[in-house]
């Protein structure tokens, strides 16, 4: 029994830890398109 908690602890820790790294190295995608532009709306005929 003593082996069968230490085995879960294992996958536990190496569950976590994991879990962080992909955490941490995740680099979020670059946004595409021109985030700085601003186009005006289109006149409406009857509002």
């Amino acid at each position: 029994m003593l082996n069968s908690n230490i085995l879960k602890a294992i996958v536990a820790i190496a569950i976590i830890a994991g879990g962080i790294y992909v955490i941490i190295l995740d680099e979020p995608a670059t946004p595409t398109g021109d985030i700085n532009s601003i186009q005006p709306l289109p006149e409406q005929d009857e509002p």
